[in-house]
Parts: C-alpha cells; sequence; structure tokens
C-alpha cells in the first residue's frame, strides 16, 4: 500500500512539475492569441490552460493508478507475473519520500486555501452586518469609492455611499452590471483555483500569468455590460471610477474582484477595439475540448512505461 500511495504522490509530482515547464515555455507563443480572444471565451481558455500541469497530471496519475482503465489504455506487457498492474516503487524509502513530500504539498496548498477562503469569509461577514441590502447589492456606509464582489458559492456585491454620490444612474447600472457578471461566473473562485493552479510557479512570474488571467476575466465582465450599455459608456465609466479611486484611500481586500482595480488602460483599449477580438464557434470550442482529452488518453501508455523505467533506473 505505501508503495503504491508513494509511487502515485512522486508520479503526480513529477509531473506536474514536468507540464509546468512545458507550459511555461509555450505560453508566450500562445499569449497573444489567448488575449486576442472575445474575453468571454478567453477569459475560460487562459484559466484551462493555467490548470493544465495540476489537473493533466493528476489526472494521469488517477489513470495510471486504476486498474481498469490503465489494463484498459495501457498495452500488455510482463514483468515478474504477466498480468495487470499498476507502477511501483522498489524501495520502501523512496515510497515513503514520495509519500511525505505529496503530503507536504497538499498541506501547503490546503493552507494556501483554506486562509483565502477564511479571510474573504470574515471580510464577507463584516461587510454583511455592516452593509444595508439594496436588492441587488449591499450599501457600504463609507466616503470612499468602493465597489466590489466578494464571496465564492453566493458572492455578495459591496457599494460604498461615497461612489454613489459620486457616480450617475448611468454610470452606477453599468458598475452593477459589471459587478453581477463577476456575481454569476463566480469570478472568484475561479481566481482562487488560479492561484492553486499555478502553485508551483516562482512569484514573478506567477504574478504575470495571474495578472492576464484578472485582465481577461475582468474584460470578460466588462463586454457583458457593453452588451446592454455600449462599449463606449463602459470605457467612460472604468476612466471615471478609475480617477476616484486615485483621488482617494482603496481598501485592499484578499478574495473579492473589484470594477477599478485591474490594468484600467489595456480594458479600455479592448472595449474601444472590440471588434478585432476574435469570438470561437461552439465547433471550435469542442475540437479543443475534444483535443485535450485525446492527448490526455494517448499519454497513458507512454507514461506508464516511462514510470516503470525510471523507477526502475532510481532503484537500481
Amino acid at each position: 500500500m505505501i508503495n503504491s500511495i508513494g509511487a502515485f504522490f512522486t508520479i503526480w509530482l513529477v509531473l506536474w512539475l514536468i507540464l509546468s515547464v512545458g507550459f511555461v515555455l509555450l505560453y508566450p507563443l500562445l499569449r497573444s492569441s489567448l488575449l486576442g480572444l472575445h474575453p468571454r471565451y478567453g477569459s475560460t481558455l487562459i484559466l484551462v490552460y493555467w490548470s493544465g500541469p495540476l489537473l493533466g497530471s493528476l489526472l494521469s496519475a488517477l489513470f495510471l493508478f486504476t486498474p481498469m482503465v490503465e489494463g484498459f489504455l495501457v498495452d500488455s506487457h510482463c514483468h515478474a507475473a504477466c498480468e495487470s498492474h499498476v507502477p511501483q516503487l522498489g524501495s520502501k524509502g523512496l515510497a515513503w519520500f514520495g509519500l511525505t513530500i505529496g503530503a507536504l504539498v497538499v498541506l501547503a496548498l490546503a493552507r494556501r486555501m483554506l486562509a483565502t477562503v477564511l479571510s474573504a469569509y470574515r471580510l464577507d461577514h463584516q461587510f454583511s452586518r455592516l452593509g444595508k441590502f439594496r436588492g441587488d447589492h449591499f450599501a457600504i456606509s463609507s466616503s470612499c469609492p468602493l465597489v466590489f464582489t466578494l464571496g465564492w458559492w453566493n458572492p455578495k456585491i459591496y457599494m460604498s455611499d461615497g461612489l454613489i454620490e459620486q457616480c450617475t444612474a448611468s454610470d452606477l447600472s453599468i458598475v452593477l452590471m459589471h459587478e453581477q457578471a463577476h456575481k454569476s461566473r463566480r469570478d472568484n473562485l475561479r481566481l482562487l483555483f488560479a492561484r492553486l493552479a499555478t502553485a508551483l510557479l516562482t512569484g514573478a512570474l506567477a504574478k504575470k500569468i495571474l495578472a492576464d488571467i484578472q485582465l481577461l476575466t475582468e474584460q470578460a465582465c466588462d463586454f457583458h455590460a457593453a452588451e446592454k450599455y455600449g462599449h463606449i459608456a463602459v470605457a467612460e465609466a472604468l476612466l471615471k471610477i478609475k480617477r476616484l479611486f486615485i483621488e482617494q484611500t482603496q481598501m485592499p481586500l484578499q478574495g473579492a474582484v473589484a470594477f477599478a482595480d485591474s490594468s484600467i488602460e489595456n480594458r479600455v483599449l479592448a472595449l474601444l477595439n472590440a471588434d478585432a477580438k476574435v469570438a470561437l464557434s461552439t465547433w471550435q470550442i469542442a475540437v479543443i475540448l475534444l483535443t485535450v482529452l485525446g492527448v490526455l488518453v494517448a499519454s497513458i501508455a507512454p507514461l506508464h512505461h516511462s514510470a516503470e523505467w525510471v523507477m526502475a533506473f532510481v532503484t537500481g
């Protein structure tokens, strides 16, 4: 049992590391294409892309250690006995080492997720008690121009009195539609998963990648509001509220998405050049998903034999 669990964690972590390096090297070639997509699709595809190393390695490892799946996908071959088998570590020491490292990584991911979730929960609980529910948002008694969406499964929209007093009814309608898009998309949950999926990457690189994911996420909500109010009106609202944020202190909020909190210049340019954004058809999305699934299934047999070769080499 220890050998199987240790081998599972070892294969998962090594695959995650290798795939992360590969995806980092490939990303500069794909980045401009992803950012050039209509953000409705680009925001999803960039999240899927950076989820690839984590989910791909985890699913591959699970397939390798599921006898029914592994027996179907891996060609018959013999070691000591000719029977269906999963990759095994021959050394107890290596098995315990793999198990220990795997457990530490899982605990680190759980700690990061729990810290973010608890912080957002405390803020949500505090603002829910202090704010007054106005039907589609909670009003906060603050002179600072604040608006943000907070929460995971059932997000809430918060808007300060200071913002309401300094904006027109049209501006507020645009802001609310933008934040309602965050709420319906559950973007806080998406961004939390993105942070976990890129946990193996270094600080500067992870920050750049998360900035791209955040940018496309905000653009998707901008374009959602623009469907009703027009691209020019949304761009003007962005610039106006950004100026209000610059003039007054903005409250930092962990685990929340805010209307004017990310790369305003790029968002305005995207709105002004909306016609240049590429929209994907249903069949194109289906082809992408089927290709990813096909690559994953086709990789199981090579992974099985590679894992056995590496384990045999390490254990002598």
